[in-house]
């Protein structure tokens, strides 16, 4: 199966989120693989998370940009950390959400594990409830797992019959940070910080890997699970294009 691969660097947040939106929208029948990294450092919120608990004067004090995805979920801090979308055409639609974060996770379970990181694949359902609003105090049914706690955080989206999914591997998982980026008095963020300290890992806490690294193992688990070969896509699409859907508005 050829599937398109992009490697599209380091961008600041609303351009990398209208990157995967011009994808889903410029996908046609083969199925794309994108990684890419964030510069400078930002929060991403899901499409249709409230921004009541954002620590807006803390983003801006450290330069973080504030994002929305057009996936669900809750918000994730993307600092040193690889980051990888998958975009699925319309023929591929009949899958379900789990099915495709089955076989998505299944992939890059391998590809890990071939770089030497024991991870699972959670049987767990996602928790009924969390107070916190960060994405990682929260596991569900498929999440990518290494000890105990969460490594990948994934959101999906569908739109036109299409599916984009995309996830953060953090390499560091800086949790102190993480935990800033949320308006709360100093007993609710000390109970934030030891859920985050419980409930994520990262790839830097068992193995030096560098990013370049870490995205040929994940390549070789799609090659081995899904039978992917793949190939660089050469696409244009004017990006400014989706920018204003990824704009947070207080």
């Amino acid at each position: 199966m050829i599937w398109n691969l992009v490697d599209s660097g380091a961008m600041d947040g609303f351009k990398n989120m209208a990157y995967d939106l011009g994808l889903l929208s410029n996908v046609k029948d083969i199925p794309i693989l994108r990684f890419y990294e964030w510069n400078p450092p930002a929060l991403s919120i899901g499409r249709f998370q409230n921004t009541r608990d954002i620590n807006f004067s803390y983003l801006k004090d450290h330069n973080f940009d504030l994002v929305r995805r057009p996936s669900g979920g809750r918000a994730v801090l993307h600092h040193d950390e690889l980051t990888y979308s998958i975009v699925l055409p319309a023929s591929m639609s009949s899958k379900s959400v789990t099915e495709v974060y089955l076989f998505i996770s299944q992939a890059i379970v391998e590809g890990l594990k071939s770089a030497g990181l024991k991870c699972e694949i959670s049987q767990d359902k996602k928790e009924n409830y969390s107070r916190f609003s960060a994405c990682f105090a929260v596991s569900s049914i498929y999440e990518i797992v290494l000890d105990g706690k969460k490594l990948v955080g994934s959101a999906q989206v569908r739109r036109d019959g299409k599916i984009l999914q995309h996830g953060s591997i953090p390499v560091i998982s800086h949790v102190e940070e993480y935990a800033n980026c949320f308006s709360l008095d100093e007993i609710e963020r000390e109970k934030l910080l030891i859920k985050l300290n419980s409930s994520m890992t990262s790839v830097g806490e068992y193995l030096n890997l560098t990013i370049g690294e870490l995205k040929e193992f994940i390549k070789s688990g799609f090659q081995k699970i899904l039978n992917v070969d793949f190939r660089p896509l050469q696409i244009s699409f004017d990006v400014d294009e989706y920018v204003q859907e990824a704009k947070v508005w207080a």
